[in-house]
């Protein structure tokens, strides 16, 4: 048993922080979003309570959570997470992870519990952050609500302007993935073309691939494809089987070990064709020109590259020619310098808004 004395020299807990960084290890795009969500709260208070949801052990190794880090795991652990809000210090910090925001009719209820988290941190005069993000399937209850809670956050960021004019509240800012752009990425040996394509879509047509591989003879790079989210693997050995490139497995490589292979390989590609943004977010910060090639493309490439001032890299497979195809895409390739300046412009705001953040909890708390 503990004796008094003993419990006197136990240090009390002055501050605290809770972080929410759920997702899949088989996600390297949900992992650099995640990560740049972790490096906002850490270090802002003593105690930094971290809640990852279902998420295998690999995934704290991937986001580099801290040891001395509460770490609470699996739904069941919810309960816990909103006590230890409710019980928190005075001025506690809430972080929002980064990434989609889905508001379809069936998230009000997960929406009104944000909502009165949000409330409890405001009332016990702490600071509610929400990383940049975007909004998907908006309908109410759920974007009243989530509007409602914006309101009363300090810092809310949108990666694009279509989110930020639905909730009518917050501000621009870049992707957090641009926060990890190299300064200054080797260039010398840049000597591939990237294909990395979602397995749900349908198999791309004869007029693509032979866009894909007439690019690639004229600027004289190897076809490579690769898997940067487990479930499109197939996908990527079908396509390097259809366009005579080099396949990389994902397999049973550590996702850790796995992240640092593939952004090797974007550190030699010049052009990334991808329909999936954070393969063409860590393209873009590891110096490779992105291009959104794909039939009936959505907005969300577009509309965050767009809020960076990289425009113009999606084109609309599903009607264009071959040749046109073609010309797109040696269209990128000529755009990487402008590219990379927008994306160290992109990396400067990100590290002022942390710093904006930091600011705004240290006040909270003078």
């Amino acid at each position: 048993m503990r004796s008094a004395a003993g419990d006197a020299h136990v240090r009390t807990r002055a501050t605290r922080t809770l972080v929410s960084l759920t997702g899949p290890a088989g996600n390297i795009g949900d992992a650099l979003i995640r990560r740049g969500t972790l490096r906002w709260a850490l270090d802002t208070s003593d105690e930094l309570i971290v809640y990852t949801g279902d998420s295998p052990d690999v995934w704290l190794r991937q986001l580099g959570v801290p040891d001395d880090a509460t770490v609470l795991r699996s739904k069941r652990s919810v309960a816990r997470w909103l006590w230890m809000l409710a019980t928190a210090p005075a001025r506690p910090v809430l972080v929002f992870e980064a990434g989609e925001v889905p508001l379809h009719r069936g998230n009000g209820l997960r929406e009104l519990v944000f909502l009165i988290e949000t409330m409890v941190v405001r009332l016990k005069g702490g600071v509610v952050v929400r990383p940049p993000r975007g909004i998907r399937s908006p309908s109410n209850p759920s974007r009243w609500l989530h509007a409602r809670a914006v309101r009363l956050s300090q810092v809310a960021l949108w990666r694009d302007e279509a989110s930020a004019a639905l909730i009518g509240d917050g501000e621009l800012a870049p992707d957090i993935g641009f926060a990890a752009a190299k300064s200054s990425p080797e260039s010398e040996a840049r000597d591939e073309l990237i294909v990395s394509l979602r397995g749900a879509r349908p198999m791309p047509d004869d007029d693509w691939i032979q866009a894909v591989r007439a690019t690639a003879e004229a600027a004289g790079l190897r076809i490579r494809t690769v898997v940067q989210v487990r479930e499109d693997e197939s996908r990527a050995r079908e396509l390097a089987s259809a366009l005579g490139g080099e396949f990389d497995e994902w397999g049973d490589t550590d996702p850790v070990a796995h992240e640092e292979s593939l952004r090797a390989r974007y550190s030699r590609a010049r052009l990334v064709i991808s329909d999936r943004m954070h393969v063409l977010v860590l393209a873009a910060i590891d110096g490779a020109a992105p291009a959104e090639l794909v039939p009936a493309p959505t907005r969300k490439i577009a509309d965050a590259f767009a809020a960076v001032g990289i425009l113009d890299i999606t084109l609309d497979a599903a009607n264009a020619p071959s040749p046109d195809m073609q010309a797109f895409l040696m269209t990128q390739l000529g755009r990487t310098d402008q590219t990379g300046e927008r994306v160290e412009a992109a990396r400067r705001r990100l590290d002022e808004i942390e710093d904006q953040v930091r600011q705004t909890i240290r006040m909270s708390r003078a």
